[in-house]
């Protein structure tokens, strides 16, 4: 035996990495993204100008829908369209990995105040379920 194997230079603990939990139903996933994106919103979106996205990527553990990937994201729309300085918008998007395609829907419109209400709103969650089912649809036809 040699000397490098006798001493323990590192004393940490690892564990490994954080296997995503298959047992998650497609609610709970989207209901833990909604509540991280609203405390990421507050901190992150500001009221007035530029900001870069703010998003929760989420897997798909529902096998019966196409789509492999979901996002919510809180983004500015393009500089073309008038008050664009306010105005931000909640997206929700599904990937079908590993080909390259998405499709996008625009849930809600408003300042960052009006966005923050609607993710505390107690209906946005099968709101946006039902967008992420319907998303997951059109990818299908591709």
């Amino acid at each position: 035996m040699n000397k490098i194997n006798l001493i323990k230079l590192n004393k940490t603990q690892f564990k490994g990495l954080e296997k995503m939990d298959q047992n998650k139903s497609l609610d709970k996933n989207l209901d833990e993204s909604l509540k991280r994106l609203q405390t990421r919103a507050e901190r992150e979106v500001c009221e007035y100008g530029d900001f870069a996205p703010v998003y929760e990527q989420f897997k798909n553990t529902d096998k019966s829908l196409c789509a492999t990937d979901f996002v919510l994201k809180i983004s500015k729309p393009p500089k073309n369209i008038e008050g664009h300085e306010k105005i931000r918008n909640l997206e929700a998007c599904a990937y079908k990995l590993p080909h390259p395609y998405k499709a996008e829907r625009i849930i809600s419109t408003g300042t960052k105040e009006d966005i923050l209400k609607v993710l505390a709103s107690e209906d946005l969650p099968a709101k946006i379920k039902s967008a992420l089912i319907s998303l997951s649809e059109n990818l299908e036809d591709i």
